[in-house]
């Protein structure tokens, strides 16, 4: 079920996310990020369940999201606004792939 065209606030892309592309999100704290797992929550480099990681601004709105498992220690994959609906969806699933195919 496609939600919007276009997510411009921490709400709608946590919808998006959360029910749309079934990842969990980490619990809510006062940081300006969240971070999204692929079906819970793991923390430990070698195994880790990290998707996306939303990054806000100063007023708590989204500015960009890192891929996490395309990025690496030297670099990240980030997307820039606007977030496109098909256009997130096409490349977290390939982040999701990824995270499949390194285990």
């Amino acid at each position: 079920m496609k939600m919007l065209d276009i997510y411009s606030s921490l709400d709608e892309l946590h919808m998006f996310l959360t029910q749309e592309m079934g990842l969990v999100s980490e619990p809510l704290h006062s940081g300006s990020w969240r971070t999204y797992f692929h079906k819970e929550i793991v923390w430990h480099p070698a195994v880790t369940t990290r998707t996306v990681k939303i990054l806000l601004d100063h007023t708590g709105q989204p500015f960009k999201i890192q891929l996490c498992v395309s990025s690496d220690n030297n670099n990240s994959v980030f997307i820039l606004p606007p977030f496109k609906h098909d256009d997130l969806k096409i490349k977290i699933e390939n982040e999701i792939a990824k995270l499949l195919n390194v285990r």
